[in-house]
């Protein structure tokens, strides 16, 4: 998990600026994000592509006009504001004349911040320090070095909901003792007190926990000549984060521990440069020590036991990249050329995988309510993996790229640019778990723009690219669950004391399947930009950017039960009634996702001009997808989250909006230097559409879902008219959503009629506003003194969540938790050398 500090930094986005002419004092820019702080009680997690996600989600699509896809960089989504990755090519800094620097020291306090719309009392004590500093300078003939370190350490509690029994609930209903004692230890994980928010349910409680988080981020690089012909640059980073999450109910969310470091050697002469680098991640992801054990679910009825079920995690990443780069301008400079190329091994271990720890699930089933068979002691489904899950994967990538930028004419430029993205075939050190696909040698890319320069200040940009993005070895890491060595299994109906009690030899396993032909995922982008600078007043743009990205990895689950004519239609049959009986699930990662996005962006960058300076942009656009995005690594949760309804049609069933998907966003930056006293005003906003959502049924058993053993149905939509609708608040949200507009399935119905992602969380509307004021210092150096406060959610506005979306909850329909915080102030202070 991560703290919101660390998911705004991955969501800033600089607005381009023009610059001004020098000032008096420093004339900075705004350094926020346009989005509010992140409600910490929404769990996030810093692996794989988590935080990624979760801000796509919580923010919407953050669109990037793309005029030139350079070959050294992998652009894949950078329409959708993901940043470029993959360049192998390093500038070497400006030797400095002096030594220069900065300290900085950054505050909040829950005694200046506002509450959340659903908080009960007071804000709880919390505080965030956030510090640091960097150094530059000459160590004379020796070289020069830079050096910077910071840290944050925040001490706090969070806020949140939380579904809990009812006192009148919390004791077992079973005539057997030791499963009494079982049940009543469960319910000692639950807050010893009643529920206190009956306006929206009868078990909701909301209630606060403690959380700390500390985080240490240090780099340094040394520069130098070797025998005047040659420079060499030396860089060492480290990034530590430790976590003590909060819980609201015990084990709720895991502890982390992230260590993160980076080691790199440049050796540069004349247009060539060499590099070696190497990166290990370390990432240790636990139970807290209340946790229960297993992951105890309740269909949706109160809050389930944690941790998910993906943890424990005890991982180590190793990576080692080789590259080069070289670069060339012709005589005359018509022809500005640019190779490289790098190879890079990876080495992946430790042990992970899904339900380690086993899950119960308790449903509406036998009956009887999931709170009702909580109680009995009466589960429906218990899975867990068996074996020995430390394993080690090995793989191979590598790059080669060529371009040229042309000067056609005085006016008009071309650059074009093929890279080369060849990825090796996995494999698992020991032998124990079979990856069958081979080398995707064949990955070209095409890379071109042209840019014209017109008459009256007019310019025109185009661009293509093809981008891939590798398989990620969390992906093909799922293969270590598989027989022989290791088995995943389900069993329905299970004893709670001992839910292996009495398992046959030959019990179904579920398999995790690779295909032989599963290939690296693509994706086409273009764009097209016509700006006019507008004399001394700004820049205008138009752009227009779309993409169309094949072969996303996709989880297919298959092997589900079916109905069969004498066999009981109930969760007791599940195995007997698969295709094949003699295997569990069949979880298979396939090519078949497809996104599609089309967007147009005007925007206005105003010039520095009379201590005033903005942008404003506005963005109309539409992303659909099958069911994955640019995301998508079709593992773990992931695998099962995205299943489709049932196992046929699976293209077509999840076929919709992208989850990302915002129809209107509009973005204002702004910042205005007050003529007296070195006072600075300034502003980030953002004003989008609410990201979509999808309704479920929430429990797969008789009456409720498809009894097919594997979730995900949607329920049968009775009242057309709520499509497309918004659910923009509280007070109106059960009201669109009342139970008689939805129905269960009916006996032997396989599937829903209700789409994915046809409805629509609240809009996000926020303000954050920053003050600053400056000082120059007359010291033996020019220094400046900064003071800055800064307003994060400035007006106090609440983005909404979506509401419970599962029809078999009690809570089903209510919104019952924001996505942002209430307002944040935060007070800064920054002394630059």
């Amino acid at each position: 998990m991560i703290s919101k500090f660390s998911l705004l930094a991955l969501a800033v986005s600089a607005a381009a600026q023009t610059p001004a002419p020098a000032p008096a004092t420093p004339k900075p820019q705004p350094r926020m994000a346009s989005t509010s702080m992140r409600n910490e009680n929404v769990a996030v997690y810093l692996m794989d592509t988590n935080a990624a996600k979760e801000s796509a989600i919580r923010s919407g699509n953050q669109v990037a006009l793309v005029s030139e896809a350079a070959v050294e960089s992998n652009f894949f989504a950078a329409d959708q504001g993901r940043p470029s990755t993959g360049a192998f090519r390093f500038t070497t800094p400006a030797r400095p004349n002096a030594w220069h620097g900065e300290a900085y020291f950054r505050h909040q306090n829950s005694l200046l911040n506002a509450r959340t719309f659903f908080q009960v009392g007071s804000v709880q004590p919390g505080r965030h320090n956030a510090y640091g500093g960097r150094a530059t300078g000459t160590l004379g003939e020796a070289g020069y070095l830079t050096v910077n370190a910071a840290q944050q350490k925040v001490r706090g509690m969070v806020n949140g909901n939380v579904l809990v029994p009812l006192l009148s609930e919390r004791s077992s209903t079973s005539p057997d003792p030791a499963v009494r004692a079982v049940i009543n230890r469960y319910f000692q994980a639950f807050p010893a007190v009643a529920p206190n928010r009956p306006d929206f349910d009868e078990r909701a409680l909301n209630t606060n926990a403690p959380q700390r988080i500390d985080e240490t981020d240090f780099n340094l690089r040394f520069d130098t000549a070797v025998k005047s012909k040659y420079r060499l640059g030396l860089f060492y980073s480290t990034n530590r984060q430790n976590i003590d999450a909060f819980q609201f109910v015990a084990g709720q969310n895991p502890n982390t521990n992230l260590n993160n470091q980076t080691a790199r050697a440049t050796l540069s002469r004349g247009n060539l440069q060499l590099t070696a680098q190497f990166q290990r991640n370390l990432s240790l992801l636990v139970p807290e020590p209340n946790a229960v054990g297993p992951r105890v679910r309740f269909g949706y009825q109160i809050e389930e036991l944690g941790p998910d079920s993906g943890f424990p995690v005890d991982r180590a990443q190793n990576t080692f990249r080789y590259g080069f780069a070289y670069t060339k301008s012709t005589a005359g400079g018509r022809h500005q050329l640019y190779a490289g190329g790098d190879f890079q091994r990876l080495q992946l271990n430790g042990v992970e995988a899904t339900n380690l720890r086993g899950q119960i699930n308790f449903q509406n089933n036998f009956g009887r309510t999931s709170i009702e068979n909580f109680r009995m002691g009466t589960p429906s489904s218990y899975e867990v993996v068996l074996g020995d899950m430390a394993r080690g994967f090995r793989q191979s990538a590598g790059n080669l790229y060529f371009a040229d930028r042309i000067k056609l004419r005085p006016n008009l430029q071309l650059y074009i640019g093929l890279r080369y993205s060849p990825e090796g075939a996995p494999f698992e050190v020991s032998g124990r778990g079979a990856i069958p696909y081979p080398c995707d040698c064949n990955n070209f890319a095409p890379r071109f723009s042209l840019v014209w320069n017109a008459k009256n200040n007019w310019t025109a940009r185009a661009m293509y690219a093809l981008s891939y993005s590798p398989i990620p070895p969390v992906t093909y890491q799922q293969v270590r669950s598989n027989t022989p060595f290791a088995k995943y299994i389900t069993v329905n109906n299970p004893d709670l004391l001992n839910p292996l009690r009495n398992l046959p030899a030959n019990i179904q396993a579920a398999v995790n399947v690779l295909p032989p032909d599963l290939r690296t995922p693509y994706s086409h982008l273009y764009s097209l930009v016509i700006e006019r600078q507008m004399a001394s007043r700004g820049m205008l743009r138009f752009g227009y950017t779309g993409s169309r990205s094949m072969k996303l990895l996709t989880g297919v689950v298959l092997n589900r039960a079916i109905p069969i004519p004498g066999i009981p239609y109930t969760t007791a049959t599940i195995n007997e009634r698969r295709p094949d009986p003699s295997i569990g699930e069949l979880r298979s990662v396939q090519n078949n996702g497809i996104a599609y996005y089309d967007g147009a962006q005007i925007s206005y960058d105003f010039t520095y001009r009379k201590g005033f300076n903005a942008n404003v942009a506005y963005t109309f656009g539409k992303a659909i997808d099958t069911g994955v995005d640019y995301t998508a690594t079709a593992a773990n949760r992931e695998m099962l989250n995205n299943r489709a309804q049932y196992q046929y049609n699976q293209i077509g069933d999840r076929k919709g909006l992208s989850n990302f998907d915002a129809t209107h966003a509009l973005a204002l930056r702004w910042l205005y230097d007050i003529p007296w006293h070195g006072l600075q005003f300034s502003g980030v906003s953002a004003f989008r559409t609410g990201t979509p959502f999808t309704l479920f049924i929430g429990s797969d058993s008789p009456g409720f879902g498809n009894v097919d053993g594997s979730g995900g149905e949607r329920p049968n939509l009775l009242d057309p008219s709520i499509l497309g609708r918004t659910i923009s608040h509280p007070d109106i949200a059960s009201q669109i959503l009342s139970r008689d507009k939805f129905s269960f399935l009916t006996p032997n119905a396989q599937q829903g009629s209700l789409g994915r992602n046809v409805m629509r969380k609240a809009k996000i509307a926020n303000w954050n506003l920053a003050l600053q004021k400056s000082w120059r210092i007359p010291l033996h150096r020019e220094t400046t003194l900064q003071l800055r406060g800064e307003a994060y959610n400035g007006f106090n506005t609440p983005q909404f969540d979506e509401p419970q979306r599962n029809l078999s909850s009690p809570s089903f329909g209510k919104i019952t938790n924001t996505l942002n915080d209430g307002r944040v102030f935060q007070l800064g202070l920054r002394v630059i050398l």
